[in-house]
């Protein structure tokens, strides 16, 4: 081994044994915290080229396996520093899916970039990435829940998405939308999952009227958002 790689792998070794254990847990709660999901079929399109783009800028390894859930790259070399790379995209209950990251090398000392801070770096890319395809949006945040505006789990039992945190003065809260009405439609679509109302809601734009249709009390009515 010649003199340069001996600095850089002892420089890779420094690096590696100044983290501390409670640096690596903020680390990962900043992975799990920032974990990428998209909510339509646009934003998840988006996100997997963004996916397969920043492997191939930043994973040391090339492309070996690609399909529409699933990137590999070839392992890195024994000893290598240089990282491997595999994403994966998993649908989720609620409509959505998840866009997760697993990176590694073959050095014990450590992986240049760090492994953590490139998955963090990842996260955020493929972040930045949904919000350019986010829809306009009404002001509000919501989950699935059944008639009676009980939280729950899986699409199949949902009514509607039940709403929470109306951001005040904002489009919803204007048109009188308030906190635990239920969403069950907006304009002609049906909407029981986060899928639904992020899909529904690219076929409009800022300074269109919809008709959002919601139970409240157990009662149907329709209120006319203004976006």
């Amino acid at each position: 081994m010649d003199m340069k790689k001996v600095v850089i792998f002892l420089a890779t070794l420094a690096l590696a044994g100044c983290v501390s254990n409670s640096e690596r847990q903020k680390q990962q709660a900043e992975i799990d915290r920032t974990t990428p999901y998209c909510s339509s079929q646009k934003q998840c399109d988006a996100a997997w080229a963004a996916a397969r783009q920043w492997v191939n800028q930043n994973c040391g390894m090339k492309i070996q396996n690609y399909s529409s859930d699933y990137i590999e790259t070839y392992n890195s070399p024994a000893n290598s520093a240089a990282i491997a790379c595999q994403v994966t995209k998993n649908p989720l209950p609620t409509g959505a899916s998840s866009i997760n990251v697993r990176i590694s090398c073959s050095n014990m000392f450590g992986c240049v970039p760090d492994v953590y801070q490139a998955a963090i770096n990842f996260n955020k890319y493929i972040n930045d990435y949904i919000e350019r395809f986010a829809p306009v949006r009404m002001g509000f945040m919501a989950r699935m829940s059944d008639t009676k505006g009980n939280e729950v789990q899986n699409t199949s039992y949902s009514a509607g998405m039940l709403i929470k945190g109306v951001t005040h003065d904002g489009p919803a809260y204007k048109a009188g939308l308030r906190d635990d009405d239920i969403v069950t439609a907006v304009g002609n679509d049906a909407v029981r999952n986060q899928y639904d109302l992020t899909s529904v809601m690219e076929k409009y734009h800022s300074g269109d009227n919809v008709k959002v249709t919601i139970l409240r009390n157990g009662k149907e009515l329709i209120k006319e958002v203004h976006l």
